[in-house]
């Protein structure tokens, strides 16, 4: 059975409207749909200030892009982590027939480990470039092909650095 907006409705709708209450809390608190609650203000001749309702998207838009912009930061710091170590040394420790503990340098990670960390990379500048492209607008699409053509370029010439040239010997 369908509700109908009844003279206690009207009178909630009166006493939040006065306290300053926004029409979506208002629609919240009543139980009612926002767009009864807009029909319903219009009838009683009860304005919602546009202009602080902007004022109040536009203060949660600049929050939105602050948080995006501290998790763009936080994601190249892991991107640069995981290439560093991609990248760098690498000590192998192991045993040998008779149980004593053997370590090597190696110039690069072996080989799965490697994978993993270029993945690793691979999946963090995945995350920037899809926040980047929240704020960037229409040229977002044209600055990640060229990232992404820089971060492929980056990766051939790390793998031919450990002398591979077939991704298959990565075990991919």
């Amino acid at each position: 059975m369908a509700r109908t907006f009844s003279a206690g409705d009207e009178e909630r709708l009166r006493q939040l409207h006065a306290d300053g209450v926004s029409r979506n809390e208002i629609a919240r608190q009543t139980g009612w749909s926002v767009g009864t609650i807009t029909n319903h203000a219009q009838r009683l001749g009860l304005p919602f200030d546009r202009e602080a309702v902007r004022a109040a998207t536009d203060a949660r838009q600049v929050d939105l892009t602050a948080m995006r912009q501290r998790e763009i930061e936080g994601a190249l710091e892991l991107a640069q982590e995981a290439r560093e170590r991609a990248l760098s040394r690498y000590q192998l420790v192991g045993f040998d027939h008779v149980g004593t503990p053997v370590a090597q340098i190696l110039r690069r990670p072996p080989a799965r480990e490697f994978k993993d960390f270029i993945t690793s990379h691979s999946s963090a500048m995945s995350t920037v470039l899809k926040l980047a492209q929240v704020d960037a607008g229409g040229e977002a699409r044209e600055n990640a092909k060229g990232l992404l053509r820089t971060l492929g370029e980056a990766m051939t010439a790390a793998a031919q650095d450990l002398g591979v040239t077939d991704a298959d010997e990565y075990g991919s």
